[in-house]
């Protein structure tokens, strides 16, 4: 039964998926053609100061939730489900609050010879969206827990619809007021984060008032906290740095390039435009890694060491096959896709030199969502930071040295080292869970997650 329940909603959201990451498409292919590279090139630098406070709003409160709710469910006590709930959605309300005042603040001190000029603003128009997005993030987290998945896809195509018809829309009302496009995205990015808070609270309100009332339960804040702290400060630095690589790229491709506006183009296409097309297969390897969290804590909490083993192998392989099927495409064809969906033609050339990232991300992301239902945060934190580390080295000495080419080998390099750090820790703790030859442990069926057409 669980068995049929995972595929169907691992396929449930990888239709999902592929209609969110193609809205995700027109909009990246929309920006590029209004923008233009350079200007998407600033865009990608504002956005990575609001993923900086995004992530450290929303990362940890989604997994922590769904790792605490996950082994609850599995032991059966629904109250503690809701009483979980009902904390997390108000901390992480709060915890967003806090970030967005911060970062309105830090909009004043933000250098607009780099940034640009319409940078502050956007970052004005974005603050109201981290409490909304931290809250959204607390319900995805709740509902992943309970294996309904596809409620939270439903909101996420909800939300990059809403964001593509007010960007669309904005930029042709407010072109005549002097508005900028960057401006436009950012109110688009707010207003889709709006819609979906709405949605979530509806969500939580029915989910309300079909389960049990919240019972209270003695130890959640030092269990809460043992997966919250190392999970947000993993995600925070892991993102404050790289937004120091975000902004170190540019500055090595203005000293490569000697030219500002060339340097902010390379940067916009290679950031804007190739890596968007190289991670869209991806659309088929999230949802198993996201459905792959509470499966393990579920299966980790009840002492099922010979399925932990079955079913992290298993879904190893299959995304080790999916993923180099998926990298020819790009390998072969780059400056068809790239003409294709109207980018210029030096975007081919950085969709074929970003290519082998397919496998190495997609693996990554797997591990990455193991690692997180085996209880492994502070590996995953200390992977996170290793990488991020040597990933500012490489922009310091790759990208002046060599310009886009460095860049992307960068991308490509960072991948690698945290994928195969990754790999290491998965497989000692694989060993460390395996199970003894004892004759009392009780046989559990091997659980096939293989999909087929």
């Amino acid at each position: 039964m669980r068995k049929k329940r995972f595929i169907q909603n691992m396929l449930g959201l990888s239709v999902s998926a592929l209609l969110i990451r193609g809205v995700g498409m027109v909009w990246a292919v929309n920006a590029a053609q209004i923008m233009g590279a350079e200007m998407l090139g600033r865009y990608r630098l504002i956005v990575s100061v609001y993923a900086f406070f995004l992530l450290a709003a929303a990362a940890g409160v989604s997994v922590t939730v769904t790792r605490l709710a996950g082994e609850e469910l599995a032991r059966g006590n629904e109250g503690a489900v809701s009483f979980i709930r009902s904390r997390a959605v108000s901390a992480a309300f709060c915890i967003g609050a806090a970030l967005g005042v911060c970062m309105f603040i830090a909009s004043f001190f933000l250098p607009a010879g780099f940034f640009g000029s319409g940078a502050a603003n956007a970052l004005r128009v974005l603050s109201p969206a981290l409490p909304l997005a931290g809250f959204s993030s607390a319900v995805r987290g709740y509902f992943t827990a309970r294996r309904k998945n596809l409620r939270n896809a439903a909101e996420q195509l909800i939300e990059q619809l809403t964001e593509l018809f007010v960007f669309i829309w904005s930029c042709r009302l407010l072109e005549g007021a002097g508005f900028s496009p960057i401006f436009c995205a950012a109110l688009a990015t707010t207003s889709a984060e709006a819609v979906s808070f709405i949605y979530s609270a509806a969500l939580l309100c029915y989910d309300t008032r079909h389960t049990p009332p919240p019972e209270k339960i003695s130890g959640l804040f030092p269990r809460a906290r043992s997966v919250f702290v190392p999970c947000t400060a993993s995600a925070g630095l892991r993102s404050a740095l790289s937004l120091a690589e975000s902004c170190l790229i540019p500055a090595g491709l203005m000293v490569s390039a000697g030219n500002g506006g060339a340097a902010m183009e390379d940067f916009g296409i290679i950031t804007g435009m190739a890596l968007p097309c190289v991670m869209f297969p991806s659309v088929f390897i999230l949802p198993a890694a996201q459905l792959i969290v509470p499966e393990l804590a579920a299966e980790r909490a009840l002492g099922h060491k010979k399925a932990v083993m079955h079913m992290s192998k298993k879904l190893l392989r299959w995304t080790a096959g999916y993923s180099l099927l998926a990298m020819l495409p790009f390998l072969l064809f780059p400056y068809g896709i790239s003409g294709l969906l109207g980018y210029p033609e030096r975007a081919g050339f950085f969709i074929r030199l970003l290519a082998p990232l397919i496998p190495l991300s997609f693996i990554d992301s797997i591990v990455d969502g193991m690692l997180k239902g085996l209880d492994c945060q502070k590996s995953y934190f200390r992977i996170n930071m290793i990488e991020s580390v040597l990933r500012i080295i490489m922009a310091l000495t790759l990208v002046p040295a060599f310009g886009a080419s460095g860049a992307a080998a960068l991308i490509i390099a960072g991948e690698l080292i945290n994928a195969a750090l990754s790999l290491r820790r998965l497989q000692k703790e694989l060993r460390l869970n395996k199970a003894p030859p004892l004759s009392t442990q009780r046989p559990i069926k091997k659980i096939n997650l293989s999909v087929t057409p």
